[in-house]
């Protein structure tokens, strides 16, 4: 028996069932059209006309004077119906004029049609289906009066046969008494060229006084013994369009591009189309095997070896590995499942079976092209991220960029080509659930997964919040073909762990460092991992730290982890790989990823997130990078190397990686291409925040001599000079290749920098710079920074002797200066108390870790003046910014004008200290120049 499809299934089903070629008409709302076969073949053989606009209008509703019309045309064929008029006029509200005129005079003559009591045929009227297949069955011979299409009962008998002999075959729905749209009059149409004509023997009508007497023999099926015989179907029999169209041919056991039995269409030379045979059952879910049988309606079971498989156009009939057709199996039919068209067709002479699997995929639109000279307009599918199926071109001028559309592709020998195409619906809501099977909850509606989408639409629906808004897109049945939601921040690094935290000691927690750079420490749900492992000590599958995790957050703020990648140990010395600018890296033995290493890359791409732990200092610092063009290049220089973790979120090994995790260690040096150097002006102002940049620093610099402003991600208190700076993605400096403080050096990467008190006069081309001497380049940039914060270039010999000035230096590979900035510190200041000038200065000990304090007056007989001094210190390990008191003089006198003494200081003298002294003479007070100790 067959299990006819529904009206809606076969509405999503049209564009998969058909191969049209150039001899069906191309209507521009094909689309909608639901019986396709029939309105390409009758559109072919002129029977039913398009509109100017070219669309056929498949819903709009047939009116009585189109259908006589079409009836003309079956009969006649268009070129002689197109020339029928009438000479007078057939019905009062017919005039010659009307343009169905002709046609309906034609159809009353030949007894086909008739009017209604009161004269009148309403030609604009609506056409019931019980009319129209009365119409039909007349010019298939069937007589009104004999056949009783006449009387209170008439559409009765007219259904009666019409139904017989398959007029309404394709239409499930079919009800008489509505109205007939324009496609179901194709329909009813097509199925009359199929259907076989009848004549009557003899007819004879004998009137005796007041009686008539009607004689006639059955009814039969007229006979064909012409050469069109077999046009249609050869059994010797007349079918309609043998006899008046007989340049068409029907030929069946053919296949279309899924492999599924059909019936090829010609006109003359010409191919009309090829339409898939109706299945005997259709599923679109995963169906049992039980479940076949019993829709069958077979008696007996049917053995697998009488059993064909077809998927997507490809013969896998060895992959059958349901078994035998028999009653209750419950065993999943092969390839069978959600969003995937099963069809089974039934050879009952041959008792077997072939299924036929028709997968849908899903793909966004990713280039438009119109139509050229050589080529009709076409779309490009991106079948990359989430995305299902082979991908390809498409004919067509119906989508936009961007638009997510669901495809059907065939692999067939000749095929091997994307066959039909749709715009996917979606739905937007906030994702309440999503289970491990690949179904989405969204907007309080369940949607499972199509069987090609549903890993991917696990694996990403893992890591979505499920507090926010997604929009899942949905095949024709119904199933979810591709979940989009933001993910921009859906992986994490594990930094540190406790599953005891909370107030009540039984809370987990984990430090997270996040993939726009930031780190916080949350409550954690990590049921989904194996924690058995010792956190410090990475393990694979075991959370450890520096692994990647994904996460969602519930509605209680707790974080739910799962394990995408352990952290590992990084390659050591040159083997470890990661340049900027290059879209490939080596970072790991094997370029192993994600979890155990079950996965391997090398490449990144613009979206590949870079977060970097540098550890090398007293603080870890974190930045984060987007892109293989904005990461810095990283180098190991020997020893241990630190800890790395990759993630890459695909099933094909090397493809770009989307997270990738390296701790920075003391072994270890970032050096940028850019070559910059930068004279930071340092202050405690505090952090700065956007949306946009996150947490920031702001300073004042130069920029190889050019006032400007940097952002950067650590704090600069105090003045420093910065060669090679780093940037992430957001313009924010997170490292240097050198770079050197008032409170700290820094010698590292290409390029030394530092930090220095005191200068001297160039003498045979050497300077002495602190305690050392310099060569410099013939085009060294020198710059004086006065007490204000002003810049002002000048040349090299111009730098004199002075003992407090501050001065920052770069040199290149060769040890000579290539820059040179001079802080200029303030003059000491002084009192006059009698004759003389006082002043005092604080300076370094002949041996390291002294200081010396030497007190004067410019009037060397001074034997009078007394005071007192308190020596202060700044910047203690402590990381108190205010001046905290180490150390006093008491009061002494000045002895021919100078004092010098080594003031005792208390603790170690700090050699990232700041030290001053403030000396009372007369009630007047002297501060010294600040000086670093050591």
């Amino acid at each position: 028996m067959k299990k006819f499809l529904s009206l809606v299934l076969a509405l999503v089903m049209t564009m998969s069932l058909v191969t049209v070629s150039a001899g069906a008409e191309d209507f521009a709302d094909d689309g909608e059209i639901t019986y396709k076969e029939a309105v390409d073949v009758i559109s072919a053989l002129g029977i039913v006309d398009g509109y100017s606009d070219d669309s056929f209008r498949p819903d709009g509703v047939l009116t009585r004077g189109a259908a006589a019309k079409i009836i003309c045309n079956l009969i006649l064929g268009p070129t002689t119906a197109e020339a029928l008029s009438a000479g007078t006029a057939p019905f009062k509200d017919v005039p010659v004029t009307n343009t169905f005129a002709g046609y309906i005079t034609y159809c009353s003559q030949q007894g086909i049609i008739s009017g209604y009591a009161d004269g009148t045929f309403r030609p604009t009227g609506t056409l019931s289906g019980n009319a129209f297949m009365k119409m039909l069955l007349g010019a298939l011979g069937y007589d009104s009066s004999i056949e009783g299409y006449t009387g209170a009962n008439w559409t009765v008998n007219v259904i009666k046969q019409a139904v017989g002999i398959g007029l309404d075959d394709g239409n499930d729905n079919f009800v008489g008494s509505q109205a007939v749209t324009r496609e179901e009059a194709a329909l009813y149409a097509f199925n009359m060229l199929n259907a076989t004509m009848v004549e009557y023997d003899q007819q004879n009508t004998i009137v005796v006084g007041d009686i008539t007497i009607n004689t006639t023999s059955s009814r039969k099926d007229r006979a064909n013994t012409t050469d069109s015989d077999g046009n249609i179907d050869r059994d010797r029999l007349m079918q309609f369009a043998e006899l008046y169209f007989t340049d068409l041919s029907k030929r069946s056991g053919t296949t279309d591009e899924f492999e599924r039995p059909s019936t090829t269409w010609r006109l003359k030379s010409q191919t009309i189309g090829t339409y898939a045979d109706e299945a005997d059952v259709t599923y679109t879910s995963t169906v049992k095997v039980g479940d076949i049988y019993s829709d069958l309606g077979l008696d007996d079971g049917i053995d697998d070896s009488d059993v064909t498989l077809y998927v997507d156009g490809k013969d896998v009939t060895s992959t059958w590995g349901a078994g035998d057709i028999v009653r209750g199996s419950r065993v999943n039919a092969t390839a069978s499942g959600n969003g995937a068209v099963t069809q089974v067709f039934y050879d009952e002479d041959a008792d077997t079976i072939t299924i036929v699997v028709v997968n849908t995929y899903v793909g966004k639109v990713s280039s438009v092209r119109n139509a050229s000279s050589t080529r009709d307009a076409y779309v490009t599918l991106d079948v990359g991220d989430s995305f299902t199926g082979p991908g390809g071109t498409y004919d067509t001028d119906e989508f936009d960029k961007d638009d997510i559309v669901y495809y059907t592709y065939s692999y067939k020998t000749g095929e091997k080509c994307i066959e039909s195409m749709g715009l996917a619906e979606s739905v937007t809501g906030t994702m309440s659930r999503y289970t491990t099977e690949g179904s989405v909850t969204v907007a309080g509606t369940k949607y499972d997964a199509n069987v090609k989408s549903a890993d991917n639409i696990k694996q990403m629906a893992s890591t979505v919040d499920r507090s926010e808004d997604v929009t899942v897109y949905l095949d024709p049945y119904g199933y979810g073909l591709y979940v989009d939601a933001d993910t921009s921040v859906e992986y994490a690094v594990v930094l540190n762990y406790t599953a005891q935290a909370g107030d009540f000691n039984d809370t987990a927690k984990a430090k997270l460092l996040f993939t726009d750079g930031t780190t916080a420490t949350v409550e954690v749900d990590v049921s989904a991992i194996d924690t058995s492992g010792t956190f410090t000590t990475p393990t694979g599958g075991k959370l450890s730290k520096y692994d990647i995790v994904s996460y969602s957050i519930d509605s209680d703020d707790v974080y739910d982890l799962n394990l995408v990648a352990d952290s590992q140990a990084g390659k050591a010395g040159g083997s470890f790989s990661l340049n900027n600018g290059s879209n490939t890296f080596s970072i790991t033995d094997g370029n192993k990823a994600n979890v155990n290493g079950s996965k391997n890359t090398t490449a990144a791409d613009g979206k590949t997130i870079f977060l970097v732990a540098d550890t090398s200092g007293d603080k870890t610092t974190y930045s984060v990078y987007e892109g293989f063009a904005n990461v810095p290049t990283i180098k190991h220089n020997g020893g241990t190397a630190g800890a790395v973790a990759v993630f890459m979120d695909s099933t094909s090994n090397g493809s770009p990686a989307t997270v990738v995790f390296i701790e920075k260690n003391d072994d270890m040096t970032m050096i940028s291409d850019n070559e910059d150097v930068i004279y930071i002006k340092g202050s405690n102002d505090l952090q700065s925040y956007t949306s946009d940049l996150g947490y920031f620093y702001e300073y004042d610099a130069f920029i190889n001599g050019e006032e400007g402003v940097v952002r950067t991600s650590d704090q600069y208190k105090y003045d420093a000079l910065v060669y090679g700076p780093i940037y992430n993605e957001k313009g924010i400096m997170t490292g240097a290749q050198s770079q050197a403080s008032a409170g700290a050096n820094t010698y590292a990467g290409n390029g030394n920098v530092s930090n220095l008190v005191g200068t001297d006069s160039v003498t045979n081309d050497v300077i002495k710079l602190g305690n050392k001497h310099f060569a410099y380049t013939s085009d060294v940039n020198t710059y004086f920074i006065d007490v204000d914060g002003n810049l002002e270039a000048s040349d090299i010999t111009a730098i004199a002797k002075d003992d407090t000035d501050q001065v920052f230096v770069k040199t290149n590979d060769k040890g000579l200066l290539t820059d040179v900035y001079v802080k200029v510190v303030d003059e000491t200041e002084t009192v006059n108390p009698g004759a003389g000038t006082f002043s005092a200065v604080m300076g370094k000990g002949t041996s390291a870790g002294n200081l010396t304090l030497t007190v004067s007056s410019t009037d060397t007989t001074d034997n009078t003046t007394t005071f007192t001094a308190k020596i202060y210190a700044f910047a203690l390990a402590s990381g108190k910014d205010t001046a905290v008191e180490v150390g006093t003089v008491g009061t002494q006198t000045l002895s021919s004008g100078t004092f010098k003494v080594a003031p005792a200081i208390t603790g170690t003298v700090g050699t990232q200290v700041y030290y001053a002294v403030v000396t009372m003479s007369s009630g007047e007070v002297v501060t010294t120049s600040t000086i670093i100790g050591g």
